[in-house]
């Protein structure tokens, strides 16, 4: 059975909806990151001090020291750094949305999105899918939560737009979800993760996360828990060995494929299929029959943050 038809088979659509959040001032992402949270709708990710407590999205914290730059990866044949990018602009704007951006004429949308509680400023700005943090200061919520998660994307993603990129995209009648991210702490070695937010679900409801952490901050974890019989696992066709955190937010379930603190990936390509795949293969829940979209950005839970920068995105839906 070839790799589609597997993946459709274990996919069974569910009932499962959730209700997107919206506040008067801009857009609030469901999930991010985080343990699973206890109040529905309100969204983002998260962690919680040592001393307990449920996150509001968020997982538990840990202690250790800041992590390593990291490096990427060598890959002759790979479609990162050579697009042509437009649609630009800057903005101090607490939620900001451009949906005029487009790499090699592909539109994406951005949200500058400091939705958490700690949030206090930030002036980001972009050109096409690259996009700076120009600066941040914020705090993590008392529930953990991120102070942002400045957020480029394909796809039906939180209430933002929906660009005509490909996506959402049926499972069973798509070959490939190719992506790849290339990123830059540029002296940053603080609270913040450099994560893909993949939404999976019917082609509009939102049924289950598929996260991929490509650096693991200090004192802060995913949703869920750690899961002990999936660690330092690797995903067919994809660099990097991860740690895998399972559980669920706002009552739908999120997998969480994670880089060690300490060994960031500062570029990746991928088939986001592998990774549903292989998510299927070790039994674990991730409804839906479609990817509806696949963000990628930064969770911030503290400031100072000055230069953090998305070098390059895309997706290529084949």
């Amino acid at each position: 059975m070839d790799r589609n038809r597997l993946i459709a088979s274990l996919f069974a659509p569910t009932a499962a909806l959730i209700a997107l959040a919206c506040s008067d001032s801009g857009y609030e992402p469901l999930v991010v990151e985080g343990a699973g949270g206890t109040t529905p709708g309100t969204g983002g990710a998260g962690a919680t001090p040592t001393t307990g407590g449920d996150a509001a999205t968020g997982g538990n914290a840990t202690t250790g020291g800041d992590a390593a730059t990291g490096g990427t990866t060598s890959n002759p044949d790979s479609e990162l750094g050579t697009a042509t990018q437009t649609g630009s602009g800057k903005t101090m704007a607490q939620y900001q949305t451009a949906s005029d951006l487009l790499r090699d004429g592909v539109p994406y949308a951005l949200i500058t999105n400091g939705w958490g509680p700690g949030f206090e400023s930030h002036t980001i700005s972009w050109l096409g899918t690259s996009f700076t943090v120009e600066a941040f200061t914020g705090t993590a919520g008392s529930n953990g939560e991120p102070a942002g998660y400045p957020t480029v994307y394909c796809g039906r993603y939180s209430n933002g737009p929906v660009p005509d990129c490909g996506l959402p995209a049926p499972i069973a009648s798509t070959g490939s979800v190719r992506t790849g991210w290339r990123w830059a702490p540029n002296g940053n070695a603080g609270a913040y993760n450099a994560a893909y937010d993949i939404w999976m679900g019917d082609g509009s409801r939102l049924q289950s996360y598929l996260m991929v952490w490509l650096r693991d901050p200090p004192r802060f974890q995913p949703a869920g828990s750690r899961n002990s019989a999936h660690q330092d696992v690797t995903v067919a066709n994809t660099p990097g060995v991860w740690d895998l955190f399972t559980g669920t937010v706002n009552g739908l379930p999120i997998v969480n494929y994670v880089q060690p603190e300490g060994s960031d990936l500062l570029e990746i390509e991928f088939d986001v299929l592998d990774f549903v795949a292989d998510a299927q293969t070790r039994g674990l829940t991730l409804p839906g029959t479609h990817v509806n979209a696949v963000a990628v950005g930064f969770e911030i839970w503290e400031g100072p943050i000055n230069g953090l920068e998305t070098l390059d995105f895309y997706v290529d839906v084949s």
